[in-house]
C-alpha cells in the first residue's frame, strides 16, 4: 500500500462523509443510507489495507490528522442521525399517540405469569 493509495483512500473516505452530511442536512433518507453504507465499505477497505500492510504507511503526521478529522466528522454524523431520530419518534408520539406504548404486544404477563384460561380444558392447568 503506497501513501497515493492511502491519500486516495482518505479523500474518498472525507469526499462520502461530506455526501453524508449534506443529506442529513437536507432530510433526504435514501441518499443519507447510501452514503452510509458506502462510507461503511471504504472504512472497511481502509482498516483491511491498513492492516495488511502492518500500519506501516499511516505513521505520516498529515494522514493521522486526516484520520482524526474523519473520526470526529463521523462522531458528529452520528450525533446528527442520532438527533434526527429523536425528533422522528416524538414528531410520531405526537401524530399517533398509540405509539407512546413501546411494548409490541398488549400488556399481558411476562413469562412465568399466571395463564388466563379461555373457558375450555380449563381443568388441564395445573
Amino acid at each position: 500500500m503506497n501513501a497515493s493509495h492511502i491519500d486516495t483512500q482518505l479523500g474518498q473516505l472525507e469526499l462520502q462523509c461530506r455526501q453524508a452530511q449534506a443529506s442529513l442536512l437536507d432530510g433526504d433518507s435514501a441518499t443519507l443510507q447510501s452514503a452510509g453504507k458506502t462510507l461503511l465499505a471504504l472504512t472497511v477497505e481502509l482498516s483491511q489495507l491498513a492492516r495488511s500492510s502492518g500500519q506501516a504507511q499511516l505513521t505520516h503526521p498529515n494522514d493521522i490528522q486526516r484520520i482524526k478529522a474523519l473520526a470526529a466528522a463521523v462522531a458528529t454524523l452520528r450525533e446528527g442521525v442520532l438527533r434526527q431520530l429523536a425528533y422522528v419518534e416524538r414528531g410520531l408520539e405526537i401524530v399517533v399517540p398509540a405509539t407512546r406504548d413501546k411494548a409490541t404486544y398488549g400488556a399481558a404477563g411476562g413469562y412465568g405469569s399466571p395463564v388466563r384460561q379461555s373457558g375450555s380444558f380449563s381443568y388441564l392447568s395445573a
